[in-house]
């Protein structure tokens, strides 16, 4: 009889709720190796033919995965937001890791999402790298802009001027650590070259999107992957009463349209392509974001291209 785990992963523990025919059970465990090990034998035979199923929590439950991965289980990590709509076409009124967990584990056995498959190590070196850069760039910030508020105290002066320092450092050392990876893979360095050749998509931007989209080939059009990042349109109407305006669904991985966004004031520039494209907008009457927005998925889609076809970026 096929089985559904749902897991409500957090940073200290799991629920779960196991599905099996008319039957029910719940366990809690450890968010650690000897946790997982638990579960395995709290599974016995279930695991067999199981359909694991978690959301995509930033994180908290990769190494979950992949353990359940390596153990031959079935597991999908999805977007909250499609578990979310589920619990409410339940009408689900209480929320807490025991409901969400069924909630969850539902939704597998109504919805069976696809399996997820694992990036190789060098892929999930890289993103965690890029991932560390931009923690670290966002501390740079605040402690540029509490240096910029100014201080009375000269000890704390000193103290954000260290920090800075330290963490300029940092980031200088993680971009090394980037380099030399992607030039140590024959087909990272391949796929790198081809996204670089995409004038405004510089090499930082390139080794975001080779970490947040480590299989481009498993986007069969273009449209399927500017739905990944999120940068598809959205419209808003019903009837004859509700005519919003369009925008981007946002339903996507945000890392990919942050990077984009500041590659297009780039390429909008120097990309003879995206300068017709956005001057095309522009003389329509787009506005700025919208043009910034148009320009960002423009860009996407060239990378899908080039990758796909593995031929680099070409004035036509």
């Amino acid at each position: 009889m096929r089985a559904f785990l749902g897991i409500d992963i957090a940073k200290l523990k799991f629920d779960v709720v196991l599905l099996t025919g008319d039957t029910k059970r719940h366990k809690v465990f450890d968010n650690d190796e000897n946790g997982f090990a638990a579960l395995l034998a709290w599974l016995g035979d279930s695991a067999c033919g199981l359909h694991a199923c978690m959301e995509a929590t930033g994180g908290f439950g990769d190494d979950l995965a992949l353990f359940l991965y390596d153990h031959q289980i079935v597991v999908s990590i999805v977007n909250p937001l499609r578990t979310k709509a589920f619990g409410q076409s339940e009408l689900t009124r209480t929320k807490t890791d025991k409901v969400d967990a069924g909630v969850i584990a539902r939704f597998c056995r109504s919805q069976s999402p696809d399996p997820w498959q694992p990036s190789s190590p060098c892929i999930r070196e890289l993103r965690a790298l890029v991932r560390r850069c931009a923690a670290l760039k966002e501390m740079r910030v605040q402690e540029l802009q509490r240096r910029t508020q100014g201080t009375s105290s000269s000890f704390v002066a000193s103290s954000m001027q260290r920090t800075i320092e330290w963490l300029e450092a940092e980031i200088d050392a993680i971009k090394r650590a980037v380099t030399q990876l992607i030039h140590k893979d024959d087909a990272l360095r391949a796929n790198f070259d081809l996204l670089t050749s995409i004038p405004g998509l510089g090499e930082q931007s390139a080794a975001i999107l080779l970490a947040e989209i480590p299989d481009f080939r498993a986007f069969s059009h273009n449209k399927q992957i500017t739905a990944f990042a999120g940068l598809n349109p959205r419209e808003r109407q019903s009837g004859s009463s509700i005519r919003g305006h369009a925008h981007i669904s946002k339903m996507g991985n945000a890392r990919i349209r942050s990077a984009l966004y500041m590659c297009a004031l780039s390429a909008r520039r120097h990309n003879p392509v995206l300068r017709g494209f956005a001057n095309r907008l522009i003389e329509a009457g787009k506005a700025p974001k919208v043009v910034l927005v148009a320009v960002a998925r423009k860009l996407l889609v060239l990378a899908y291209g080039v990758l796909k076809s593995q031929r680099a970026f070409e004035f036509s």
